[in-house]
């Protein structure tokens, strides 16, 4: 089990790295017990073409009872950046390193 992010590549790598980090931080806040069973062990970024893409992934992640949170950025009209998911990974084949 890994904690995936899912980030849009539109932004710049830095951009990347904190709206991830920030649907991690609300993931910590949401999910403890989850966080604390995952213990700062593997994270990976996972790469989205756009805002309409990562809706589409969080979607499919609740649909199949994934625990998530996600982060939206305020200075970006309150835009869907992050999703972050403690998970085995298998329904996130396919998509690419951020």
């Amino acid at each position: 089990m890994k904690m995936y992010v899912l980030v849009l590549n539109c932004l710049e790598d830095k951009y990347k790295i904190i709206q991830g980090s920030h649907s991690v931080a609300k993931y910590a806040i949401e999910h403890r017990i989850s966080f604390y069973v995952w213990n700062n062990e593997t994270i990976v970024y996972l790469g989205v073409r756009n805002p309409v893409e990562l809706t589409h992934w969080r979607d499919r992640l609740l649909a199949k009872k994934k625990l998530i949170s996600c982060f939206r950025e305020p200075d970006l009209f309150n835009t869907l950046t992050a999703v972050a998911c403690y998970d085995d990974g298998k329904i996130l084949r396919g998509l690419k390193l951020a």
